[in-house]
Order: structure tokens, then C-alpha cells, then sequence
């Protein structure tokens, strides 16, 4: 399909599901103008069309008559440029938003958070940047039973398909209750630290930060999401030990931190038993099965090593001079050297001990 969204769709009042992906489609912002007037739409699926244009971010779009009842939007694949609109953050029953493969810039919007009903955001494949925020980690579908008890994630009226990464094959989910509550931001430019705070998404199944520019340590506190079935830190620049707690994490079926730089010995037992090699790989410091490395005995010295055994070299020397100067004088023999010790000798011992 070619060309733009007619308007006559506006017609349409009972329309609540629509997908068009993988067309020629143009004019994004005037497509969305007229969809908003379909005011029963539920999922609208968009992949893939407009490509290159600017992501809409007319204001409008998320007045009251706009796309209030939207619970699934998908517009993956369109190359939109641009920043996430703010209108987004209107639409209080969105449950599940892919953005993902598109050239949008700027921060994580943290109002992200303020919408009541989200559980599944895909924003991989984007050139956003900054870090992770905070109050991303409040998210309420994720953090509250209550909240994620109150979404209504009953049949969709038609099948929807997601692709998990990008070697899979799209997978068909006819309720939203079978998609698993995630947070994909693998292949942008995030950096700085992944805060503590991240502990709180204890509903989370999927987290992906993947290919960024993280740093600093692996926060103990992910072992709090107990209901986590991937994680994937690979390619960043991670430092430290892999935290021992991880290995409760008794649903994680998925794990990799390969390619960061890592030491240290690999957690073992739990679900670490069943990673391969190709969950640590790159990262030359780790040690531990299933690395070639299979104990950490072989580990460097401290810079301060050298001194500290020469010390005790010198110290050792040092008591066995006393010592022998001890016994001649009690037993009489050489008595003139145990006495000889002037002034001049004594800085010697002194400056050996230093």
C-alpha cells in the first residue's frame, strides 16, 4: 500500500483493531490526525511505513478525544527521527509501546513512568543517550502487585507479533497477558551508572541493556527481580565481580554479560549452572567454569606484594642478627661484638627495615 491514510477511516467507529505494517505508507503526522477520530482503537500496529519522517509530535494527538482507549501502539521499523513525543504521556491506558529501530534521539522521557498501565516499552535500536533514570525504576505495572493485578490484559481481537532480538522470528501473541512485561533499550548510546533503584521492577520478566555505554558495577539489587527470565548486559563497559546473588534468580533462563570488564570468580549454582561459555565471554578477568579458567588461584599480585615480602625478608634478618647476638652475650662468646653495637650500627637495621 502506497500513499496516505485516507480520511474516510474516521468513518469507521467501531474500528479497535489496525494494523498496516510493512507498507509504503506516508504523511505519519496527517495519518495520525485522522486515526485519533476512531475513538474505539485499541491496538494500532503502524511497523515499518513513513520511513525517515519526523515522529509526529503534534500535542493534539493526546487531547481526550485523541487516542485515549489506545492500550497497544507499534510504530518499529519507520526510521522516525525526532525525540519520543510527550503526547505519549497522555494516553493513560497504553500497555505496550515498541519504538523500536528508528533514528529517535534525546533522553528516556521519565514520564515514561507516569503512565498507570505500561508494562512493555521498546525503544532498542534508537540513538538515544544519558542514562538511566531513576524514576524509570517506578514504573507501577512493574513495581506493585496491585497496580499489575488492575491492567486488563484480556484477548486482543486480533494476534499481534513481536520479535524478541533480532535473530528471532516474530512471535504471535493473541492476549496481552502472554507478552512478558519487559524493558528493551539494547543498541543506543546510554551511559553512566545502572542505579540501585533498578531492584523495584520486581514484575519485570525482560530487561535488555545490551549494546550502550553502561558502567560502573552490576547492582546487587537485581537480584530482587525474582521474576526475571532475561538479562542481558552484554557489550558495555561493566566492571567488577558478577554479584553471588544473581544465582537466585530461579526463572532466568537468558543471561549474558559477555563483552564488558568483568573479574572475578562466576557465580555457581541455580540457573548459572545451565550458562554457557557465551554468557562471560570478552571479559578476560572472569574466572571459574565454564571459563578455560577454572579457579581464580592464578590471580595477580597487588603492586604492594614485592615490598611487603622483602620486608619480611629484612625483618627476618634482622631477628636472626638479634637473636645470635643475644646468645654470645649470654654465653660469653663474642662478647666484644654483642657490645659493638654503637651508634652508626643500629640506623643500618633500621633503614632495612624500611
Amino acid at each position: 500500500l502506497t500513499g496516505q491514510i485516507s480520511r474516510e477511516k474516521v468513518a469507521l467507529e467501531s474500528l479497535a483493531f489496525l494494523s498496516i505494517s510493512t507498507n509504503n505508507l506516508t504523511n505519519a503526522t496527517g495519518a495520525f490526525r485522522i486515526l485519533k477520530g476512531c475513538k474505539n482503537l485499541t491496538t494500532l500496529v503502524l511497523s515499518k511505513n513513513f520511513m525517515f519522517e519526523p515522529v509526529p509530535d503534534d500535542e493534539s494527538l493526546g487531547d481526550p478525544d485523541g487516542f485515549q482507549n489506545l492500550r497497544v501502539f507499534a510504530l518499529g521499523g519507520c526510521r522516525f527521527t525526532g525525540q519520543v513525543p510527550t503526547w505519549l504521556g497522555k494516553l493513560k491506558n497504553l500497555q505496550v509501546l515498541d519504538l523500536s529501530f528508528n533514528l529517535i534521539t534525546g533522553s528516556l522521557p521519565g514520564w515514561l513512568a507516569s503512565l498507570p498501565n505500561l508494562f512493555y516499552i521498546d525503544l532498542s535500536n534508537n540513538r538515544l543517550q544519558g542514562g538511566f533514570h531513576n524514576v524509570l525504576c517506578g514504573m507501577p505495572v512493574l513495581t506493585s502487585k496491585e497496580a499489575s493485578d488492575k491492567v486488563d490484559r484480556s484477548y486482543l481481537e486480533l494476534p499481534v507479533f513481536m520479535k524478541p532480538n533480532n535473530n528471532a522470528t516474530d512471535l504471535q501473541y493473541n492476549q496481552l497477558s502472554n507478552l512478558p512485561p519487559a524493558i528493551y533499550l539494547s543498541n543506543n548510546s546510554l551511559n553512566g551508572s545502572i542505579p540501585i533503584e533498578i531492584g523495584q521492577l520486581k514484575f519485570i520478566h525482560v530487561l535488555d541493556l545490551s549494546h550502550n555505554n553502561f558502567s560502573g558495577s552490576i547492582p546487587d539489587q537485581i537480584s530482587n527481580l525474582t521474576n526475571l527470565e532475561k538479562l542481558d548486559l552484554s557489550y558495555n563497559q561493566l566492571s567488577g565481580k558478577i554479584p553471588a546473588s544473581l544465582k537466585g534468580l530461579h526463572f532466568l533462563s537468558s543471561f549474558s554479560v559477555e563483552y564488558n570488564d568483568l573479574q572475578g570468580l562466576i557465580p555457581s549454582g541455580g540457573q548459572f549452572d545451565t550458562f554457557t561459555i557465551s554468557s562471560f565471554e570478552g571479559n578476560p578477568g572472569l574466572c571459574g567454569p565454564p571459563t578455560p579458567k577454572r579457579s581464580c588461584h592464578q590471580s595477580h599480585q597487588s603492586p604492594q606484594s614485592p615490598p611487603q615480602v622483602l620486608e619480611v625478608t629484612q625483618r627476618s634478618k634482622t631477628q636472626t642478627i638479634l637473636i645470635a647476638l643475644i646468645f654470645g652475650i649470654f654465653f660469653g662468646i663474642g662478647f666484644g661484638i654483642g657490645f659493638s653495637m654503637d651508634d652508626k650500627k643500629i640506623p643500618i637495621i633500621g633503614r632495612r627495615r624500611k
